[in-house]
């Protein structure tokens, strides 16, 4: 694989967006209606919500390329070289499970909905890469699980048929300092915001 490939799903981006958009309107109209000084005191819950919005459906993500694969979820993110993984798994989201016995599940890859893993033919998931016949919904095109695994399960394959040596190292994890540290500043600001007294 040439160039990392990163996976972020649609739909959900769409939505935080969307919330993210409403969220920036009730800004402006704090400040039109009431001014900039009740805007610095009271747009912090309105913040914290566009924050949220970002942090939980636009900036996880699943990074593939030819030495590792990356899964950046809320607050921490795991690099995987492919020489650690022993398993891969959609059954609730795109799981990586290490050699040592690890399951690292991606929060942007989750599984489809009852509602439409019921839909899902069977003829959806028969082509899609992976060890043994067994297919389960979450692993049909389409889906954020499914196009997910089977971008990690080429690369895998890729990588297992190149007999390529161990990489040096195996998992590591890391928490996302700065996303901690802005959350909890912001929620403070917006229980602080809404507890002071409103007129």
């Amino acid at each position: 694989m040439p160039e990392p490939v990163t996976f972020r799903p649609r739909g959900s981006q769409i939505l935080a967006w969307a919330a993210i958009g409403v969220c920036a309107l009730g800004l402006v109209f704090i400040a039109v209606t009431e001014g900039v000084p009740a805007l610095l005191l009271w747009s912090w819950p309105i913040v914290l919500v566009a924050w949220l919005a970002w942090i939980v459906y636009v900036r996880p993500y699943v990074r593939v390329n030819e030495a590792f694969i990356e899964v950046g979820n809320v607050f921490r993110t795991h690099r995987v070289p492919w020489s650690d993984v022993a398993d891969v798994d959609s059954r609730y989201a795109l799981t990586v499970t290490t050699t040592g016995g690890r399951s690292i599940r991606a929060w942007a890859a989750p599984a489809p909905s009852a509602r439409q893993a019921m839909s899902t033919r069977r003829e959806e998931v028969a082509a899609v890469p992976g060890d043994g016949d067994f297919r389960r919904p979450a692993d049909a095109e389409g889906t954020p699980s499914g196009d997910a695994a089977a971008i990690v399960r080429r690369t895998l394959l890729q990588y297992r048929r190149s007999g390529a040596g161990d990489a040096v190292g195996g998992t590591v994890s890391m928490l996302n300092v700065a996303v901690i540290a802005v959350t909890a500043v912001l929620l403070a600001a917006a229980v602080l915001s809404l507890a002071l007294p409103h007129g």
